[in-house]
């Protein structure tokens, strides 16, 4: 599995070193000019690179300024705009990307759509609609609120954890799952979680900042993980100094590693 942590500006000489591929937040290219170069160099480069949509930073893109984004870096992926815990509306935006955007972007730049729904059976069926709507790369996202129904018995981020990885191990028990799909996991409530695909090839890259935002508060993972999560997002830290914490940082970054293997 590919792993890729979004870095505060600070850290970002690290993206190479740390990351298998590069995880491209839009709304921050026109923001911040050494973000943008970054991202110009990763694309010269070729570099794998996966483009958000903007959803989990609260970031509502126009279509056009997507578009026009999308042509400048040439991502390998673009997650195409989704909406949290709506199926609805999440399978109206992947059908019309597919329809009437698609032929308008870069050769090369592959549509991936993200799984909503308020219940396991919503998100099944997403899955399968997405399937037939064409989409060789779909997304689980960490937070879905068909999770905690499905552990209400635990606190938020244990049942996150484990609903996540009760929707894909039951689409893999009813061979829902398409095996030659390229499946992504969009972030995470808990890090050891990840220590739980081993078995499941057909999961090929993954999203993160958590080793980042712990390490910026100057804790370490232990060999089981935390139970806990910080409550700041990363552009909190985007433009501080973390130097002070890089041990810290680049500790949960190598243990996250350990995780996946």
């Amino acid at each position: 599995m590919k792993i890729s942590h979004e870095l505060p500006l600070g850290l970002m000489h690290y993206g190479y070193e740390w990351n298998d591929y590069d995880y491209c937040l839009p709304h921050l290219i026109d923001k911040y000019l050494q973000y943008r170069v970054y991202f110009q160099k990763a694309s010269l480069d070729n570099r794998f690179i996966i483009m958000d949509n903007g959803l989990f930073e609260g970031v509502e893109h126009t279509t056009e300024d997507l578009i026009e984004k999308i042509n400048q870096f040439i991502p390998d992926i673009f997650i195409v705009p989704d909406a949290w815990n709506d199926s609805a509306v999440t399978l109206r935006n992947a059908k019309s990307w597919m329809i009437n955007h698609k032929q308008h972007l870069p050769e090369g730049v592959n549509l991936m759509a993200v799984c909503q729904g308020e219940s396991l059976g919503e998100l099944i069926s997403t899955y399968q609609t997405l399937l037939d709507l064409g989409y060789t790369h779909i997304a689980f996202n960490h937070s879905s609120c068909a999770y905690f129904e499905m552990y209400p018995g635990l606190d938020l981020l244990k049942s996150q954890m484990y609903g996540r990885m009760e929707f894909i191990r039951k689409l893999v028990e009813t061979n829902t799952i398409s095996k030659n799909t390229y499946h992504h996991l969009l972030g995470c409530s808990l890090p050891q979680e990840y220590m739980c695909y081993k078995d499941w090839p057909f999961i090929k890259s993954g999203d993160t900042s958590n080793p980042i935002l712990v390490g910026a508060e100057g804790v370490r993972y232990g060999d089981g993980g935390i139970d806990w999560k910080p409550k700041e997002k990363l552009e909190f830290y985007l433009e501080q100094n973390l130097e002070g914490k890089i041990e810290d940082i680049k500790f949960n970054v190598q243990k996250f590693k350990q995780f996946i293997k």
